[in-house]
């Protein structure tokens, strides 16, 4: 299947997008945080996480109220570097954004600050929110509950969320170090761009409810395949995928007095929610946030310069090709599929919002 991709100018979606979400109800400044946001992933090549899901999830909850446009966001607070915040069932990316900007405040009093969020929605990729750390000279870490797409080992069928995490350090090479992954052999927005695609699954990242592998995206929905947690079988390491899974539950949800995720999955009320937890660490309070830099500096060198093995030309640190992407596409747009495109469109005429966005 041969797929048509256009490329879009940045700015242009930014605005794009603002508008689509104000028309929605949410005050501005909350739709461009949203955007900026959503458009970052894309510009950083995570298409799975981006405008992509403009339409059928974001917009698409906002219509039915499950998301709420002005959510009243509370605070509670026990200590001075820790906060517990619950989203109202808030857009995602507003309440995750809040979350972080509160860490990175605590952090720059404490050291370290640490914010764990109930009663939220999805906030799209992990990495958005620890690489805002990076501009304070902090560390940054984010995780977030997801989707009940996963397969727990030894289980049947989804049981699990596709929880997901992300961890960023500055340096003063040109890109940042970013790690950004799921616990599950990759994020479920893969199985949607395949479907888009026409493309096959690689074989292992799903199953359908015997443990039978799927390759077909289309047969995750009539056979309600579930994603394999990382590591995939007992003898490559599955239980540590699965023990991340449970580490990003036990951050965000257990310890914002939330429920683990396959029990908010039990109630139609709370089905689709989600936990997140940010949190932020001043470098300064261990050592000169220059002294740092350099330190990853020459760790990154030392990685470039390995021998390399037959038949590759370089090795790459977490963070680097989405920055070499980044690059690419601020300066020639960023390329959307047409199907993605199409639901563009389609906002943009439900909601009178001009469609001017093409590179």
């Amino acid at each position: 299947m041969t797929v048509k991709y256009i490329r879009v100018n940045e700015q242009k979606l930014l605005a794009f997008s603002t508008k689509v979400l104000e028309k929605n109800g949410m005050p501005h400044d909350d739709a461009f945080i949203a955007s900026r946001l959503m458009v970052n992933t894309d510009l950083r090549g995570i298409a799975s996480h981006g405008v992509a899901h403009l339409k059928g999830l974001y917009v698409q909850r906002l219509k039915t109220g499950f998301v709420k446009a002005k959510p009243d966001i509370k605070m509670y607070s026990g200590a001075p570097a820790t906060a517990v915040i619950d989203g109202d069932r808030g857009l995602g990316f507003v309440v995750g954004h809040k979350a972080m900007q509160e860490a990175i405040a605590r952090a720059k009093v404490t050291g370290i600050g640490a914010v764990t969020v109930r009663n939220t929605t999805h906030y799209g990729a992990c990495s958005a929110y620890s690489l805002l750390a990076l501009k304070e000279d902090m560390i940054g870490f984010s995780c977030t509950t997801g989707g009940l797409n996963a397969a727990v080992p030894g289980a049947s069928g989804r049981q699990a969320g596709m929880n997901a995490m992300s961890f960023a350090a500055p340096c003063n090479k040109e890109f940042p170090y970013c790690l950004d992954m799921s616990s599950t052999m990759a994020a479920w927005g893969k199985v949607e761009i395949a479907l888009r695609t026409g493309d096959m699954l690689p074989l292992g990242w799903t199953i359908d409810q015997d443990g039978n592998p799927i390759t077909d995206p289309k047969e995750d929905e009539t056979k309600k395949g579930a994603m394999v947690m990382l590591g995939g079988t007992k003898e490559l390491g599955v239980y540590k995928g699965f023990g991340l899974n449970l580490m990003v539950d036990v951050l965000s949800s257990v310890l914002a007095a939330s429920v683990c995720l396959p029990e908010l999955f039990q109630s139609p009320e709370t089905a689709s929610t989600c936990t997140h937890f940010c949190c932020a660490m001043k470098i300064s309070g261990f050592i000169p946030p220059e002294d740092f830099k350099k330190g990853m500096d020459r760790m990154i060198e030392v990685y470039h310069n390995l021998p390399k093995a037959k038949g590759v030309n370089r090795i790459t640190i977490p963070g680097e090709l989405e920055w070499e992407l980044v690059q690419d596409r601020q300066k020639n747009g960023i390329p959307l599929d047409e199907v993605v495109i199409q639901s563009l469109k389609e906002l943009a005429s439900e909601f009178k919002v001009k469609y001017d966005i093409e590179q």
